[in-house]
C-alpha cells in the first residue's frame, strides 16, 4: 500500500504542491498556484486535494521566508505558515522550513543532467552553498558534517549591498533616495532586481529608456521584458542585463567565501534557468572571482545552476521522510 508525502514550495509569486511516494520519493502528483490567488495555504491545499480523502503519512512545506519555531511569514506575500495549524488539517506530522532549506536538501537527489557546469573548477570535500534568484534572494550553507551536507538557512540575501566599481557606488546612492537599507535581494531578484537596474540606467542617462520595454513590464514585470529585449540588443536591456549577471556572481562569490564551499556554489531559482546564455556569456563568474587575494580559491570551486525546478519539492519530500521516521 502506497504511503503519501505531501510536499510544498511556498514562493511570494508561485507554490508548487506535490504528493510523493514515501517509499522511493517518486513524484506521483504535482500543481502550480499563484500564490496571490489563495487567503492563505490551508485554502490551497483543499484545493490541491480536490475533496479526496487521501491522507498523508508526513508534510513539508518550503517557505520563502524565516523560520521561527515552526511559523514562517512569507517575505514577499502576506500569508503566515504554522506547522502546527498543517499538523491540525493534514492530522500528520507537519514540518515548515526555509525554501533554500528545501532547495538544499534536494539536491543530493538530482542527476547528473539537472546541472548546467558554469565552472568545472576542483571540487574537494567539504561545505556547499546555494544561493537562489527568484521573487525574492536566497541562500543557503551545505555544511559538511563528515557523511552528509546538512541545509542551513539563511537571510543573507538580506544583508547590505555592496558596490565593486563607480558605477555600482552611483547605484547605491541612486536606490539611497528610496530605500534606507539597500539590500542584495533589491538588485538580485525577480521583484526589485531588473526594474532597480533599468530606472538607474534611464534615470541617470546612461542609456536611453525604452517605451515599448516598459509596456511589456507592465503587463508582464520588468524581468520578462528585459530579458526579451536584450536577446534582441536593445542597449538599455543589455546595460541591465549584463549588470544584473554581475552583481548576481558577486553575490555568489560572497556566499561561497562565507560558507568556504570547497564542494561547489549551486545557483537555484527560477531565473538563472532563463537567462543561461547570459550567465556563460556575461560576467558572472568575472564577478564571482573577483576577491582579491582569494581569487586563486574561487575559481577552484565548482558552479552549477540547476536546471530542476522540482528540486525543493524533492528536498521537502526527503526532509519530511526522515524527520518523521519513514525512513
Amino acid at each position: 500500500m502506497t504511503r503519501y508525502l505531501l510536499a510544498g514550495d511556498v514562493g511570494g509569486t508561485k507554490t508548487h504542491l506535490g504528493l510523493f511516494d514515501a517509499a522511493t520519493l517518486a513524484l506521483l502528483e504535482t500543481r502550480t498556484f499563484a500564490s496571490a490567488d489563495f487567503s492563505d495555504l490551508p485554502a490551497m491545499l483543499r484545493s490541491f486535494f480536490g475533496g479526496r480523502a487521501l491522507r498523508c503519512q508526513a508534510a513539508c512545506i518550503g517557505a520563502a521566508g524565516p523560520v521561527l519555531d515552526g511559523v514562517c511569514q512569507i517575505t514577499n506575500l502576506s500569508w503566515s505558515i504554522r506547522a502546527d495549524e498543517l499538523r491540525q488539517v493534514l492530522d500528520c506530522p507537519a514540518f515548515v522550513i526555509n525554501d533554500l532549506e528545501a532547495n538544499g536538501n534536494g539536491i543530493a537527489l538530482l542527476a547528473p543532467s539537472d546541472f548546467y557546469q558554469l565552472q568545472a573548477g576542483t571540487p574537494r570535500l567539504g561545505n556547499a552553498a546555494l544561493i537562489s534568484a527568484g521573487t525574492g534572494l536566497g541562500e543557503c550553507i551545505l555544511f559538511w558534517d563528515g557523511t552528509r551536507h546538512i541545509a542551513v538557512p539563511s537571510e543573507g540575501g538580506h544583508a547590505s549591498f555592496s558596490p565593486s566599481d563607480p558605477t555600482e557606488l552611483d547605484l547605491l546612492a541612486y536606490l539611497w533616495q528610496t530605500y534606507d537599507h539597500v539590500s542584495w535581494e533589491r538588485l538580485v531578484s525577480g521583484t526589485f532586481g531588473f526594474a532597480h537596474l533599468y530606472h538607474f540606467f534611464r534615470d541617470t542617462g546612461r542609456a536611453a529608456g525604452s517605451a515599448a520595454l516598459e509596456a511589456l513590464a507592465a503587463t508582464h514585470g520588468y524581468g520578462a521584458a528585459i530579458s526579451k529585449f536584450a536577446d534582441e540588443g536593445l542597449p538599455i536591456a543589455v546595460a541591465v542585463m549584463e549588470r544584473f549577471v554581475a552583481l548576481y556572481g558577486a553575490e555568489a562569490g560572497n556566499l561561497a567565501l562565507k560558507a568556504l564551499a570547497t564542494e561547489g556554489l549551486f545557483i537555484g531559482g527560477g531565473i538563472a534557468p532563463k537567462i543561461l546564455k547570459w550567465m556563460t556569456k556575461g560576467d558572472f563568474l568575472g564577478a564571482f572571482v573577483a576577491k582579491g587575494r582569494f581569487r586563486s580559491f574561487l575559481e577552484q570551486v565548482p558552479v552549477a545552476v540547476i536546471l530542476n525546478e522540482q528540486t525543493a519539492l524533492l528536498g521537502a519530500a526527503r526532509y519530511a521522510r526522515h524527520h518523521a521516521h519513514l525512513s
